[in-house]
């Protein structure tokens, strides 16, 4: 009788226990896109080098469209929704690519709202949020993390087979790395930089229909591609100075009041240095050759209330997988993109979805901005 009224008492424990983990409920209250720019012209494309395409106009206005109607669905918006001032922000670096991705995701999400599109400098200009200038005190530190030598030692395999695609040719006596005066960035020179911008090229190719080859090249190609940019911002040091000012947006967002949702669009450089610097787990991203940040990707923070009052944050990934660019596939709640969840090294969850306090996440984006002990600027 003892032993029975022991498990009793230890199921009827258990029982509670798991309640009370899975009781909270999370109510939708904001919303906070990073966003990749879509679809480019090849960096070898002469006077429309970098220029958004028309195939990532169309793109970005699918994934609208597929906020608009994920969020329409859960009550967030309404259909055809008229924001008030201050409840939707889009923020774009003053490049083409960056403002018409903003231009068509609003136009997708908001179709008759005519959201302005809000940028800091004159067209063709670095945004210092989205480029921070380097400063002269982490210069010897960012040089000593950067391994170049390395770097091209480990994409020997990704390098032939570009240039086998390609025709165009690495010589390992002509390349170097340098890091620009104006920001905290190395810079590809010699054959480095031309086997670098062949790749770029044939990827903005294939995702526009003009060629096609197997997985296994084409993940080969997308290495090399962003070979500068994932070497250049996932390093420790580098991402949190890179980032700090991109992190300071983000909190100064989360805290707006009024805000709803948020817009913020610039580089795969900045996705790839915030995801480093507030120390996100690894990932693995099914359908897509990039295997860290692909095109047109969306770091979404997104902010809740619980059913106990306090706030919450949850973090997601979401991308168009390459077969949805390849064939222009519809984005829809039947046919969504891909969304892998995001979790942080060594922040405590506080349910078995990822969700994290507002408080833990706002603290680490502050911590991130700290090197050195003291506050990038």
């Amino acid at each position: 009788m003892k032993k029975f009224l022991s498990a009793v008492i230890i199921f009827v424990f258990a029982l509670t226990i798991f309640s009370a983990a899975h009781a909270m409920n999370y109510q939708l209250e904001q919303i906070v896109v990073i966003s990749r720019h879509n679809l480019r012209n090849s960096l070898k494309a002469g006077d429309d080098s970098g220029l958004l395409t028309l195939r990532g106009g169309e793109m970005e206005t699918l994934m609208g469209q597929y906020f608009e109607a994920r969020l329409r669905a859960q009550g967030f918006f309404p259909k055809n929704a008229l924001p008030v001032v201050g409840e939707v922000r889009f923020y774009a670096n003053s490049y083409q690519r960056t403002i018409a991705t903003a231009k068509y995701f609003s136009a997708g999400a908001f179709p008759i709202a005519n959201i302005p599109i809000e940028y800091h400098r004159a067209l063709g200009q670095k945004d210092r949020v989205f480029l921070s200038p380097t400063d002269p005190a982490f210069v010897k530190k960012l040089s000593a993390e950067f391994d170049g030598k390395k770097i091209i030692n480990d994409a020997r395999k990704e390098i032939a087979t570009v240039e086998r695609l390609t025709g165009e040719k690495f010589n390992p006596a002509d390349y170097s790395f340098k890091l620009r005066d104006e920001a905290v960035e190395w810079k590809a020179q010699g054959s480095a930089s031309k086997i670098n911008l062949a790749a770029d090229a044939l990827l903005m190719d294939y995702y526009d229909g003009k060629v096609s080859y197997s997985d296994a090249e084409m993940r080969d190609v997308a290495k090399i591609s962003s070979l500068l940019i994932n070497t250049n911002f996932d390093r420790p040091l580098g991402a949190k100075v890179f980032a700090s000012p991109m992190l300071a947006v983000i909190s100064d967002e989360l805290n707006t009041p009024s805000r709803k949702f948020s817009f913020i669009c610039g580089h795969d450089s900045n996705l790839s240095n915030v995801l480093t610097a507030i120390g996100v787990e690894d990932y693995t991203l099914p359908g897509t050759f990039e295997w860290r940040v692909p095109i047109a990707s969306k770091l979404v923070i997104k902010k809740f209330r619980g059913s106990d009052g306090n706030e919450y944050v949850g973090l997601s990934f979401v991308y168009p997988s390459a077969a949805q660019i390849v064939n222009r596939e519809m984005l829809t709640l039947d046919n969504p993109p891909m969304i892998v969840t995001l979790k942080l090294r060594g922040l405590q969850t506080v349910d078995a979805n990822a969700i994290y306090k507002l408080s833990d996440f706002l603290q680490r984006l502050s911590d991130a901005q700290i090197v050195d002990g003291r506050r990038v600027d």
